[in-house]
């Protein structure tokens, strides 16, 4: 409660002389017990200069000698003998306020390294910004009924007498000083704007809302608190790791977590902040615009909780020598943390900004997780939920090894919310288990929602048996490579990687589009005018990007018209061919390690470079359809509500016309087209006119040999 004159009054006092007020005012109220002897100390002192006597009642304008004299009864219980001898023994006694443990302050005080100068400071600069009385004795100090705040000179003339002693206790507000470089006390206006004595001195904003309030220190946007009680899901590896690391995540050290999916580095995070003992702040530097501005910032308002940092999206900044100045200024910053800082990315290189050379630096890959432990941490997450758990969690853990760590738990969060917040069944898991395992392209891929089913492939045995084997690779990599120990006879690059080749039309995109609907997985198709780059090393940059993405196995990848990317290496006869062929050593390399499923397709297998055929776990060659192929083409592409003709001859339009399957729901469409336009059903004239529209484009030639008896409703077209 306060008095008339806006200062707080101790609340009334419980049995046993102990004050009701919540024990976090209490502490401030008592330490700021020393604050007003300290500011009694200056009003006596102003009073006693011959210049102030002189102005007699008009000092402060309007601020009179009593009510200076009542806002300091009001401000606590001064507890000094009536004469002024008494003064300084009272404040050498309120030494214990400041400095008696228990509380934030004293929890500040530890954090932050603060001594008895630092502590004062902090506390004078407090108490104006929870009592207008502060701000009215303030402005009687400084003779300005307009400065009712705390500034350098004051400050320093409040807590030293003598003036030798004023100008080194100034050094504790210079910019670089450890009050003003950690961001808990702020100087305004800036630097260079006024005179340092002048400049107004006030506790940041967060640390004021810190101490008066019994939550967690405020953060930034962007910023997320990170619930760390319960063991988080770790590959063993990965663990393994940190066991071996041991009492070094205590210490003040940088932890590259890399590789893996957001979800499982974020939960190896977790694991080292329950090591270290200490909360867990996740950091979006992408999101955290103001953090890279004042670095300090962060480094305060994690320290105030001790809270340990897990820094993700760590931008690329080798092409903005702006943005890289403020990645290296955010690193230098938190190496002052006396604790680990955590740095999440698919590799080491894409952190290597935040890493620096302030302090040392480990780093902790994530391992791949048996199916085994991905079973195990799905049943538990959803046994918590009261879920039937074993036959979902064993399917889901098999086919999406990439989900683990922390998203599990958004998996299960966005099933239960598309099923109307109830148990879902295995599809809508499935769904949500896709949708957190969607890799982020960037724009170089574009994602291709599967439309067919292997009964909408017509192409002959040899070649459905060829795709069967892959979606059983795909299926069983899992079993093979993991339970039955596969991986010890190929330690790396056991994804996939398949070559289709063929004719345009021929259904190569569509098989891709087909082993990726019957195994839930997302297909995302590359774009090649976004990957490939006329700066030098910018293709393969991308490429990178691509390959880091898709590598968790939850998706396929397709490269289209691959001639364009994998292309033969020739001789190098201008510094153009050397760059060529960079990329292509490039892509060899990276393909040789992908542990994902990727595949590619062309017209001519004779551009594709040879080295690349061995890396290739299927090569599948795509023939032009036969004719009992052909007529179940036009059957299927003439769609089923499209009125026919009596003299609609599929039949014949299989036999005489040899085309792949996409030439034919080509000419099918726009024969639908021609006959709808007419406002007629489609009739043979109708598609043979699309037919020759069709061989035109393709380049070839429109005569009777072709058309027989039909030569004659086509000849003038071209």
């Amino acid at each position: 409660m306060e008095d008339d004159t806006g200062s707080p009054q101790p609340g009334p006092a419980l049995p046993g002389g102990r004050p009701s007020t919540p024990s976090r005012f209490h502490d401030l109220t008592r330490r700021l017990r020393r604050t007003d002897l300290l500011l009694l100390r200056a009003v006596r002192r102003q009073r006693a200069r011959p210049a102030i006597r002189a102005k007699g009642q008009f000092w402060g304008s309007v601020i009179t000698d009593d009510e200076v004299d009542a806002l300091l009864r009001s401000h606590g219980e001064i507890d000094y003998p009536a004469g002024a001898d008494g003064l300084s023994d009272a404040i050498a006694s309120s030494v214990a306020y400041r400095d008696a443990d228990g509380g934030r302050f004293a929890s500040l005080r530890r954090s932050f390294g603060l001594d008895a100068d630092d502590v004062d400071l902090m506390l004078l600069s407090i108490a104006p910004e929870i009592s207008a009385g502060y701000g009215k004795i303030f402005a009687y100090l400084n003779d300005n009924l307009n400065q009712a705040y705390l500034t350098v000179d004051l400050a320093t003339r409040v807590l030293r007498q003598e003036r030798r002693q004023r100008l080194a206790l100034q050094s504790r507000l210079l910019p670089g000083a450890a009050l003003v470089q950690s961001r808990l006390l702020l100087l305004n206006p800036p630097d260079g704007m006024d005179t340092h004595t002048s400049r107004r001195v006030h506790p940041a904003p967060r640390l004021l809302q810190w101490l008066l309030r019994d939550d967690a220190a405020p953060l930034a946007e962007g910023t997320a608190r990170l619930d760390t009680t319960r063991p988080p899901f770790v590959p063993i590896p990965s663990q393994a790791r940190l066991e071996r690391l041991g009492d070094a995540l205590r210490q003040p050290i940088t932890v590259a977590i890399v590789g893996g999916t957001s979800g499982t580095r974020e939960g190896i995070a977790m694991a080292i902040a329950r090591q270290a003992e200490r909360p867990l702040v996740r950091v979006d530097i992408e999101r955290c615009k103001s953090y890279l501005q004042q670095p300090f910032d962060l480094v305060r308002d994690l320290m105030l909780d001790g809270a340990l940092p897990y820094l993700v999206n760590v931008p690329d900044a080798s092409e903005e020598p702006q943005l890289r100045l403020q990645m290296l200024r955010l690193g230098s910053a938190l190496a002052k943390l006396p604790y680990p800082v955590c740095v999440g990315g698919n590799d080491r290189r894409a952190v290597a900004t935040m890493l620096g050379a302030d302090r040392p630096n480990v780093t902790v890959p994530v391992g791949r997780s048996t199916t085994a432990e991905r079973t195990e941490a799905w049943i538990d997450a959803m046994r918590r939920r009261g879920w039937q758990a074993d036959d979902k969690a064993r399917d889901v853990a098999e086919r999406f090894y990439s989900v683990g760590g922390t998203t599990i738990e958004r998996v299960l969060d966005r099933a239960t919310a598309e099923a109307g917040d109830r148990e879902p069944d295995l599809e809508t898991l499935w769904a949500a288990a896709r949708e957190a395992a969607r890799p982020e392209f960037s724009g170089l891929a574009q994602r291709i929602l599967p439309r067919y089913g292997w009964e909408d492939l017509i192409l002959p045995d040899k070649i459905l048996s060829q795709l069967k084997h892959l979606e059983h690779y795909l299926a069983q990599q899992e079993t093979v490579m993991h339970r039955w120990g596969g991986q010890k006879i190929r330690p790396r690059g056991y994804g996939i990687k398949a070559l289709f080749s063929g004719s345009p039309g021929t259904g190569k995109t569509m098989c891709a589009e087909v082993i990726a609907g019957s195994l839930g997985l997302d297909l995302f198709k590359v774009d090649l005018s976004s990957v490939i780059s006329r700066w030098v090393g910018e293709t393969e940059k991308n490429l990178k990007e691509i390959f880091d993405a898709a590598e968790g196995g939850s998706s396929v990848i397709l490269f289209d018209e691959a001639d364009a990317l994998f292309g033969s290496r020739g001789d190098v006869k201008q510094a153009q061919d050397r760059f060529a062929n960079q990329e292509v050593s490039f892509l060899l390399q990276r393909l040789e390690v992908f542990e994902g499923c990727a595949i590619l397709t062309t017209n001519l297998q004779e551009n594709i470079d040879e080295a690349f055929l061995r890396r290739f776990g299927a090569v599948i060659e795509f023939p032009l359809p036969d004719a009992p192929q052909r007529l179940a083409l036009w059957q299927r592409a003439v769609p089923d509500a499209a009125p026919r003709g009596d003299d609609l001859d599929l039949d014949y339009m299989a036999s005489q016309f040899v085309l792949a399957g996409g030439s034919i729901v080509n000419a099918s469409i726009n024969a639908c087209v021609i006959a709808a336009a007419e406002g007629s059903p489609l009739h043979m004239r109708h598609v043979i006119n699309a037919v020759a529209r069709e061989l035109y484009k393709m380049g070839k030639q429109i005569n009777r040999v072709h058309f027989g008896d039909h030569y004659d409703e086509v000849k003038d077209l071209f």
